[in-house]
C-alpha cells in the first residue's frame, strides 16, 4: 500500500513538473512595438511615394542626422514605412527628408505592439 503510494506521490510529481514547464515555455512572450509611419502630401493629403524616414532615439541627432537606429528606409507607393522591433516605452523621432526639406516629428511613447505615425510633408 505504501509503495502505492509512493508511485502516485512520483506521477503528481511528474505531472505538476510537465505542466509547469510547458505552462512557462509556452507563454514566453517578446514584447516589442511596431511603427507604421505614413507620410503625406501637407495640402493634398495624398501618399508621398520615396521619401527617406530614418529613425533616431534622441532629437539632437535627428537634427543632425547622425547615429540613427535603423537604417534609412523610403516611404512605398502608399507613403508607408513600417518599422519593427522598437523598444516599448520610449520617444523616438522620425525624420522624414524630402527634397528640399526635412521634417522631425517625436512618436511618443510607443506601445507594444502596433503604433501610427502621420507625417504631413511638402
Amino acid at each position: 500500500m505504501e509503495q502505492k503510494v509512493n508511485v502516485m506521490r512520483f506521477k503528481l510529481i511528474v505531472f505538476i513538473l510537465m505542466a509547469f514547464a510547458i505552462n512557462s515555455s509556452c507563454h514566453e512572450e517578446y514584447y516589442e512595438a511596431e511603427l507604421l509611419i505614413q507620410v503625406r502630401g501637407l495640402l493634398s493629403g495624398n501618399p508621398r511615394e520615396g521619401i527617406a524616414i530614418t529613425v533616431y532615439e534622441y532629437p539632437e541627432d535627428a537634427e543632425e542626422g547622425v547615429y540613427s537606429i535603423i537604417p534609412t528606409t523610403y516611404t512605398d507607393y502608399y507613403g508607408e514605412v513600417l518599422i519593427v522591433g522598437l523598444e516599448p516605452g520610449l520617444d523616438y523621432y522620425v525624420r522624414a527628408d524630402a527634397l528640399l526639406v526635412a521634417k522631425i516629428k517625436n512618436t511618443g511613447r510607443l506601445s507594444v505592439g502596433a503604433n501610427h505615425l502621420t507625417i504631413r510633408i511638402l
